[in-house]
């Protein structure tokens, strides 16, 4: 323990010692950058594969949330419970409590449940998407076991000052209306986003749970939602920029009627988020000093009036503070180092009062600049103490290096953890299920080896790239069944992921016209090791087989696009699965400008073959269905 203790100060100190290091140089080095996203995802994910939805991709959904974007996203699969419902994300063959979200720098991880409905979050609000994927539990902490969702704003200082205005309707009830306002000078700027949106969600399906097979009517699938975004950028001096972030969203949904429900079903649950952050960012002659305070709240209140108890309120706190030091060491070398301390606090109907957590952990990166910069080798490690105890240390080790101009052979291994939800270890024995106080965190490695290759032939642009991964992951938490018939929380399993990715992307331009070309394949063996009838079969909801494709036309003031998916057969239990299903979106759409005015009109396709598929088991989802879209902005 003691050595433990001595690791942290050790970070503390070397933080604080670079610090000081600086504030004793003269020469002022002026702020030549504004960056939101994480310089740790820029400069520290060294190996690791990286990728962004593809702007075409972006527009198409921009009327949309998250979950729509990222279901068509390369390497990422969701877990949707019906239309507009409940979504979470999977990388790699890992939960959604294995896959961290990170909104301008902190985890937004729900302490209670471990995971993040993607459902209630506007596309619109987020200039910066980028998915990481393989482990990263060194630079990002609990729960970036499989994968991780960087979520972030832009940098509005150095953007002109614009108003936009969208809106949107569509099939079975759906509206959608979007205002963004940017305003500000050099010295600051200000960043105001509204959404709204609304959709019944009435359409009919074939319902394969019965007899016949009939054809019905889509009930209590309705949603409402809206939020308000606000962002401020202060150049408070020619070396030191503030950054604030507030972020509002309300998001009521009436729970989708299971297709073997012989009644309509009258659930129903309310989420009201509330997050805030503060970030102070000041460049010293040799380094960097970031310090970052973050505020989120999470509510949700669950009805169900068939229940005795007919109402469940759920509520979390999380206070974030971290401050980290980079310390640059000649031109293309560096060291990161610093500390985070979270207090999380839940109150829930499902506890026995309220719960608290205190999480503090330490953290330190080492960066060698190989090839003029060109490539580069990292080493990380991360400890983390949760209320007293320590969780094992983790390392990564990355690194990146070009074989020649157009070749680049990239690698990464890391150790990662997961510490149990709330949930886990507090909900209160009731007639069905307990908490278990006792559980450990999940621990395991994972590993990438890729290369990237790119080139320029007959003026059409390629980048071509593959990856190979696996993973282990022991003490998987796991609910089961105790000998009373109440469900207990258990580190039961071991969990083992093995796969492969490949992409590619090529454009070209000729003649005024643009096309543009990208797909994405996964292939991914995720089994499970325990001493029941899952033993040795594939994670319930990870398919196989994902393919993603996007193609791409626009010329002048047209444009158009098409977006397709494949998704393998899934296994929902021990031994049943859902076919596999392929989908094809649509959207064509034209530009006019007048006097300084630009409208960007476009109509959206999406099941375009009307298909018939279910993400979850036994929830519908639509057919066929069209949105008209119109976009101003002055």
């Amino acid at each position: 323990m003691y050595l433990r203790i001595a690791f942290i100060g050790l970070f503390m100190a070397s933080s604080l010692a670079a610090v000081a290091q600086d504030f004793f140089q003269e020469d002022p080095v002026k702020l030549r950058e504004v960056r939101v996203v994480s310089s740790r995802l820029e400069d520290y994910a060294v190996g690791a594969t990286v990728s962004s939805p593809d702007s075409a991709l972006v527009k198409m959904h921009r009327q949309e949330s998250l979950a729509s974007l990222l279901s068509n996203t390369f390497g990422v699969s969701l877990k949707t419970y019906g239309a507009g419902g409940l979504a979470s994300v999977s990388i790699r063959g890992g939960g959604t409590d294995h896959t961290a979200v990170m909104w301008n720098g902190l985890n937004i991880q729900s302490p209670m449940s471990g995971g993040v409905n993607l459902s209630v979050m506007p596309v619109g609000f987020f200039n910066n998407v980028e998915v990481q994927h393989g482990g990263s539990g060194t630079l990002f902490g609990s729960g970036a076991v499989s994968g991780v969702i960087h979520l972030s704003g832009n940098e509005i200082l150095g953007l002109e000052n614009y108003m936009d205005a969208s809106g949107s309707v569509g099939s079975y009830g759906f509206k959608s209306l979007n205002a963004d306002i940017k305003s500000g000078s050099n010295k600051f700027a200000s960043r105001l986003s509204v959404f709204g949106q609304k959709a019944d969600n009435d359409f009919t399906y074939t319902n394969t749970s019965r007899i016949g097979q009939p054809e019905e009517r889509q009930t209590n699938a309705g949603v409402k939602q809206y939020g308000v975004l606000q962002e401020n950028q202060w150049r408070i001096s020619e070396r030191s920029l503030l950054t604030t972030g507030f972020w509002y969203q309300d998001y009521d949904k009436d729970l989708q009627t299971l297709m073997t429900s012989r009644q309509p079903g009258d659930t129903n649950q309310k989420d009201k988020n509330i997050l805030a952050s503060v970030n102070f960012k000041h460049y010293y002659k040799n380094g960097t000093l970031k310090l970052k305070q973050g505020f989120i709240r999470n509510k949700i209140l669950y009805s169900n009036p068939d229940l005795a108890d007919p109402q469940s309120d759920n509520n979390s706190y999380s206070w974030i503070t971290e401050g980290e030091y980079k310390l640059r060491l000649g031109t293309h070398h560096s060291i990161n180092a610093g500390v985070n301390y979270t207090y999380e606090l839940a109150e829930s109907d499902g506890y026995q009062g309220d719960v608290v957590r205190n999480r503090m952990a330490a953290f330190a990166s080492g960066r060698y600049g190989l090839s003029k910069g060109r490539g580069a080798i990292v080493l990380s490690f991360r400890e983390e103490m949760t209320d007293n105890d320590f969780q094992p240390v983790v390392f990564s080790f990355g690194v990146e290096h070009p074989l020649v101009k157009t070749l680049k052979l990239k690698g990464n291994v890391s150790k990662n953890y997961r510490i149990p939800n709330l949930n886990d270890l507090y909900w209160k024995e009731d007639g069905y299920s307990k908490g278990n106080p006792e559980l450990k965190a999940e621990s395991g490695w994972s590993g990438d080896l890729g290369v990237d290759f790119s080139f320029i032939a007959a003026g059409i642009k390629t980048r071509l790239s593959s990856a190979f991964f696996a993973s282990r992951t022991e003490d998987i938490i796991v609910w089961l069944p105790e000998n009373g018939g109440k469900w207990m929380p258990h580190n039961k399993r071991v969990g083992e992921t093995l796969g492969a990715e490949a992409g590619f992307h090529m454009s070209a331009g000729f003649g005024g016209n643009h096309l543009a070309l990208r797909g994405f394949y996964t292939y991914v063996e995720s089994t499970l090791s325990s001493n029941d009838e899952y033993n040795g079969r594939q994670m319930i909801y990870v398919p196989r087989h994902k393919i993603n494709g996007l193609f791409s036309y626009t010329r002048k003031r047209f444009y158009a696009t098409l977006a397709g998916s494949y998704n393998g057969e899934r296994f929902y239990d021990y031994d049943s699965q859902l076919d596999a299903y392929a989908l094809f979106d649509a959207s064509v759409g034209y530009k006019l400008d007048i006097s300084g005015i630009c409208a960007d009109i476009s109509v959206k396709v999406n099941n375009l073959i009307n298909a018939e598929y279910q993400v979850v088991a036994w929830y519908a989802m639509p057919p066929r269905n069209y949105r008209i879209n119109l976009n101003i902005t002055i």
